[in-house]
């Protein structure tokens, strides 16, 4: 079934025309090209698209960490302004110190300066002193015992600045003083970090923010698989529980974090429709112009070939003198100037053959009137038509006169050319011989202009054409009575013999092939060939009949008149 369908798709594309597969190889080729460049385009276009918004979410989370640093930054000044604040070290020292001076230093100096930086900024929580001091506990709201701060590792006796992050809370602990030597007093202080962590964290993100030696300080959830800090660079592609990420990274140069933003990769997914149209509608843009220009190009190239063709088929229909040509140089020109110069050698060829052919017809008429006795013809006819009337045979009288008649000016005494007047009185003649035979059963008209008279045309080619005329059209005429009409006039520089008949007519094609079908006598064709020998191409017969109309066939040849002529007695 497969190879019956491939073998009728191979027969189809062989048979169809050369101008269609020129169009369908051009259109083919062009889309060969232009579809892969679309889907070229598109994927281009997303990859772009992918890159702004990775530049877009990386430009977002540059800016969150900016603002963090700065956080940070501000957050510092505070520590260090409570850190290094001479006031709140007096007030921790307690040796020689009445109650009552450590209850006025607290009310007058220790909360009230706390407080005050407290009002200042609003991001921070709250403020604790932890101390191992037991005079100090409990005389101040700031102040708790050193063993409640639990959750931090002490080393050597000592807390370096430490920082956490927990319920989108910063929190700081230092010792306090920084540097001392005891680990008598710790400094506790939360700050508010969710608005910037919120920046990092929206549409499904996660952070994780670690130290300098990439210890964590704050870790989303979801995040404990990720484990490459030192090797994360900013656009990685990592996954975290199954989801895929893509991965930016930046430095908070205020305490030496970094910074580690996981977005998931479906945020970036671009399903912009305007890109799938964009690129669709320049597809159909791009189809349709490759079908203009395959179609401008087939016909530019099949253009001389088509040409080539129409000749082709002219001279098929025997028409040799087609002029051929072409002023391109490349094959199908080179193709086009051999046809027409073998055409031209047909043509000359034809001629000669027509030459020869109407030559040897015209030695024939001649042979057949040399043989003919014109004397001893006419001298029978005169003796039948002197006993038909006296035998009062008048009809029998008529006939042998009008014989004897178209045999004298069909004749011409061997000449080939005649007088129009010669040649009318033949064709009367025949006409009346046609009139006896068909009883009377049509009529006849003539219109001839008297300066037509003396014009000279070959002789005998009237008579085919009334023969014709009677033969195709009114022998087969069903309804109402036959008409012949025979004109003669000028036209310009030319002398127009004309033969009508009211018959059926017929159509174009029966037109060529009565033009073209060989006779064995004097046929139209042989008259055509006859006058476009003796005249040249432009002269001869034109047929002119539709089916159901009047047929008319012109004979055309030029005016030359015979000085010699003289009117005869027409009567």
């Amino acid at each position: 079934m497969r190879m019956g369908i491939w073998l009728r798709c191979k027969k189809a594309i062989r048979n169809a025309k050369f101008s269609h597969k020129i169009f369908a190889a051009f259109f083919l080729t062009s889309s060969i090209t232009i579809i892969p460049l679309g889907i070229y385009s598109y994927h281009q276009a997303k990859a772009n698209l992918l890159y702004q918004e990775k530049q877009s979410i990386k430009e977002q989370i540059w800016q969150a960490n900016t603002m963090l640093n700065n956080q940070l930054t501000q957050y510092q000044t505070v520590i260090s302004s409570l850190l290094y604040n001479n006031q709140i070290m007096q007030c921790l020292n307690t040796e020689g110190i009445s109650y009552f001076d450590q209850y006025l230093m607290f009310e007058n100096t220790l909360e009230p300066t706390i407080d005050s930086i407290i009002s200042s900024h609003a991001n921070i929580f709250l403020v604790k002193i932890y101390t191992d001091n037991e005079t100090l506990k409990g005389h101040s709201k700031y102040l708790y015992p050193l063993e409640n701060l639990t959750d931090y590792q002490k080393e050597n006796g000592r807390l370096p600045m430490v920082y956490k992050i927990t319920d989108n809370k910063l929190a700081a602990v230092c010792q306090f003083p920084p540097g001392g030597k005891d680990l008598t007093n710790i400094l506790y202080i939360e700050f508010r970090v969710f608005d910037t962590l919120g920046l990092m964290l929206k549409d499904g993100a996660r952070v994780i923010l670690s130290d300098a030696e990439g210890v964590p300080v704050y870790a989303s959830a979801g995040t404990e698989e990720f484990s490459g800090y030192e090797a994360a660079e900013t656009f990685d592609k990592v996954t975290l529980q199954g989801v895929p990420y893509y991965l930016f990274v930046n430095e908070i140069p205020e305490t030496g974090w970094r910074s580690f933003c996981f977005v998931p990769v479906n945020n970036l997914d671009v399903h912009d429709p305007g890109i799938l149209r964009a690129t669709f509608l320049h597809l159909i843009l791009a189809a349709v112009l490759c079908l203009l220009m395959s179609s401008i190009l087939c016909r530019w190239l099949i253009g001389p070939l088509q040409n080539l063709r129409k000749s082709i088929h002219r001279v098929e229909e025997g028409d040799f003198t087609i002029e051929v040509s072409s002023e391109s140089e490349d094959e199908i020109g080179q193709l086009t100037n051999a046809f027409g110069a073998m055409t031209g050698k047909l043509n000359v060829l034809v001629n000669e053959v027509y030459r020869s052919q109407i030559i040897q017809k015209e030695a024939e008429f001649k042979m057949l009137q040399a043989q003919l006795n014109p004397h001893f013809l006419y001298n029978t006819l005169s003796f039948i038509n002197w006993s038909a009337l006296k035998a009062g045979e008048k009809e029998i009288a008529k006939i042998s006169r009008d014989i004897s008649s178209f045999y004298r000016t069909a004749l011409n005494s061997g000449r080939a050319v005649t007088t129009v007047e010669e040649e009318l009185l033949n064709a009367k003649s025949y006409i009346s011989i046609q009139l006896a035979l068909h009883s009377n059963g049509f009529d006849v008209e003539y219109e001839i202009e008297e300066e037509c008279r003396p014009c000279e045309v070959i002789c005998n080619v009237l008579q085919p054409l009334i023969e014709n005329a009677l033969e195709h059209g009114i022998d087969k005429k069903r309804e109402g009575r036959g008409r012949l009409s025979i004109t003669a006039k000028m036209r310009g520089n030319s002398l127009v013999l004309a033969v009508a008949d009211n018959g059926p007519g017929f159509g174009r094609k029966v037109d060529e092939e009565i033009m073209k079908k060989d006779s064995k006598g004097y046929g139209l064709k042989n008259v055509n060939d006859r006058i476009r020998i003796y005249y040249g191409e432009e002269y001869g017969l034109s047929i002119n009949s539709e089916e159901g109309k009047d047929t008319r066939i012109e004979i055309m040849v030029p005016i030359t008149k015979n000085k010699a002529f003289q009117t005869p007695n027409r009567n």
